[in-house]
């Protein structure tokens, strides 16, 4: 068997393990049911980007399958926006019983460190899986007026301002990535940050 196919199954298995601990989550909590009694109702679980893409796909998946172990419907809620971070502010907002789950990306750890924001990353999560990582990459349209890296940087050079890129919002890693490199290459981009990116 493939070391990638071991891979992916560990990982299915261990995401599937990981929403059927939850729970271990209602122990956790003061005042919430007994960890026999749970789930007692649906389950929903926030997904921070838009429907349709990658980490929208990889939860549905995730939540058909803990609905049939958990015996409750996993619902899953699309709250795209502020690269990510809205998923975390809803679940900040909700009632610590394990009954309200998010997935959180990386972005979420950095804001609090540029601006104020409605919860401590560390002190008011309890984290139960790691799930998976992206690779993130640039790419333009295949009639674009280059057709390298460098050619694009060049041309950037000559136009301070004038080559746009999305990204999945403002201080998300897309975004932080795009601006570190216009600063060591000396060049500006103009950023556009979008409620969600992913595909």
């Amino acid at each position: 068997m493939r070391d990638d196919t071991i891979d992916t199954r560990r990982r299915d298995t261990l995401a599937l393990l990981g929403l059927g601990t939850l729970g271990t989550l209602g122990m956790l909590t003061p005042g919430a049911a007994r960890a026999a009694d749970f789930p007692a109702r649906p389950v929903t679980l926030i997904v921070p980007f838009a429907a349709g893409g990658a980490t929208d796909t990889l939860v549905r998946t995730l939540a058909d399958s803990a609905s049939k172990t958990l015996g409750q419907p996993v619902v899953v809620e699309n709250k795209p926006g502020a690269a990510g971070v809205l998923g975390a502010n809803v679940v900040a907002r909700a009632k610590p019983d394990g009954y309200t789950l998010t997935v959180i990306p990386e972005p979420v750890f950095r804001l609090p460190h540029l601006q104020k924001t409605q919860f401590d990353p560390l002190r008011d999560f309890t984290y139960v899986i790691h799930l998976t990582g992206y690779t993130l990459g640039v790419a333009a349209r295949a009639d674009a007026p280059w057709k390298s890296w460098q050619e694009m940087i060049d041309d950037a050079r000559r136009r301070p301002g004038k080559i746009s890129y999305g990204s999945t919002g403002t201080n998300g890693t897309m975004h932080v990535t795009m601006e570190e490199i216009g600063q060591k290459l000396g060049i500006q981009f103009n950023h556009v940050p979008y409620k969600s990116m992913e595909s």
